[in-house]
């Protein structure tokens, strides 16, 4: 094992890399537990902050993060007025944005398409 990182966004809205959002405060993570190629293209972007984790941070269980944001994504499009759909029958973001605020900037089409893909098939049956 590596050591502990912190990996921060210098911006405060956060950013997002490698199919993860980082927000400004920063995710104490195992550099390990990530793709050798994926550690290297997060300490060489100039939009995020690598350092070694503080002592005595423990690593931030960014799984359970992203599952908790995709569960309140699913409730939330299991919500939404019809309206809120597209022609292409997949929730449009704004409205979606509207329904999470706190969780607004880490919703992308990415991950909406991604949720909207494993639910389709539940909706169909």
């Amino acid at each position: 094992m590596a050591g502990l990182v912190k990996i921060a966004a210098i911006a405060a809205a956060g950013f997002y890399r490698a199919g993860q959002f980082w927000p400004h405060e920063g995710i104490v993570i195992d550099p390990d537990t990530l793709e050798p190629d994926v550690m290297e293209r997060l300490r060489a972007e100039p939009r995020l902050h690598v350092e070694p984790a503080p002592d005595g941070e423990t690593a931030t269980e960014v799984v359970q993060a992203d599952d908790a944001l995709r569960a309140r994504i699913k409730a939330a499009i299991g919500d939404l007025p019809a309206d809120a759909f597209g022609s292409d029958g997949a929730p449009n973001l704004t409205p979606l944005r509207r329904a999470l605020p706190e969780d607004a900037k880490r919703i992308t089409a990415g991950l909406r398409d991604e949720i909207w893909a494993d639910l389709k098939p539940a909706q169909q049956d």
